[in-house]
């Protein structure tokens, strides 16, 4: 049975550190292959300026584009109305057929599962993967790991990576501010930057 890893976010924009988290995960976890699926209407984005669909999925092309087993999926841009992560996992299982999911995502998520939709649906249809940020002890996020496993009768799977400090808010920001930020992505996303004026205005 082939393995798919799933690493969601509006990629606003995607920058290195998206791609070294999905690339670590692929080599880890022995994935087949690693899905980037770019929010259409994320609920705890509402009210928030997000650059234009089609220019975050180009910039995603872009960067995924050296790697053959990364790959980009539109389900969550194409649908209408809020997009869940129960949904979206329900989807996949059902379009790719017999594989198993790996929903891979930062211990933010972790700390915040409580204020997810169907999170025992979430469960059943993946394994769960988190994997450490700044700002989050490993102790804190491996005591939170088995309160969530209890509650959902369920196995978590941590991934101990490198904790780069590298956020889309912070490249905006920068950019806003007129500082460099191409030791931040890769040099074709920051060409799509450039030619579209992005982010020359707070979002």
């Amino acid at each position: 049975m082939k393995k798919i890893g799933i690493i969601g976010g509006t990629f606003d924009p995607i920058h290195n550190g998206h791609i070294y988290i999905a690339y670590e995960a692929y080599k880890k976890l022995g994935l087949d292959e690693v899905i980037f699926m770019p929010n259409g209407n994320p609920p705890h984005k509402r009210g928030k300026n997000i650059t234009d669909d089609k220019i975050r999925c180009d910039m995603i092309k872009k960067a995924i584009a050296p790697y053959s087993f990364f790959a980009i999926n539109y389900y969550e841009i194409e649908k209408q109305g809020l997009s869940f992560t129960y949904e979206t996992l329900k989807y996949l299982k059902q379009s790719l057929g017999e594989v198993e999911l790996y929903f891979i995502t930062g211990a933010d998520c972790l700390i915040d599962l409580h204020l997810w939709k169907n999170v025992d649906q979430i469960m059943k249809y993946c394994n769960f993967v988190v994997f450490n940020r700044p700002g989050f002890s490993k102790e804190s996020i491996l005591k939170e790991k088995i309160k969530v496993e209890k509650k959902y009768n369920t196995n978590i799977i941590f991934l101990d990576l490198l904790e780069l400090d590298i956020s889309s808010s912070l490249i905006r920001e920068r950019i806003k501010n007129g500082l460099e930020v191409r030791f931040f992505m890769p040099e074709d996303v920051l060409s799509i930057i450039q030619r579209e004026n992005l982010y020359l205005k707070e979002k």
